[in-house]
């Protein structure tokens, strides 16, 4: 059975949201080639331990220029993948974030 993503219950997993800041932009051919994609650091009140890492599609847009740190958001389309890797002869997996887009939240929402 191939496992391509997970579709998480939003609210259970990651409970309120808050923008953090970029934290990388994967490009083509190196620092001058075209933007591929940005990893965004996110503040939940239910994963306390890491900040949760998402990581958007080029054309979702540089959300550092619209949104500011600790704005309540939403992911659009969210889903995890988890990817598998090793270092010597132990193996270990790590959770990665995707989604088509961050959105504000109303302040007046619940």
């Amino acid at each position: 059975m191939e496992l391509k993503y997970v579709i998480p219950k939003v609210k259970e997993t990651f409970g309120t949201l808050y923008f953090g800041s970029e934290k990388t932009e994967l490009r083509e051919r190196g620092r001058n080639g075209k933007v591929i994609s940005r990893t965004y650091n996110l503040f939940s009140d239910v994963q306390r331990a890491d900040d949760v890492e998402v990581t958007l599609p080029a054309e979702a847009g540089d959300k550092e220029k619209t949104l500011t740190t600790e704005q309540r958001i939403e992911l659009v389309n969210p889903k995890i993948t988890a990817v598998g890797y090793r270092i010597g002869e132990q193996a270990f997996v790590r959770y990665a974030c995707y989604a088509d887009d961050i959105k504000v939240l109303n302040t007046h929402t619940k």
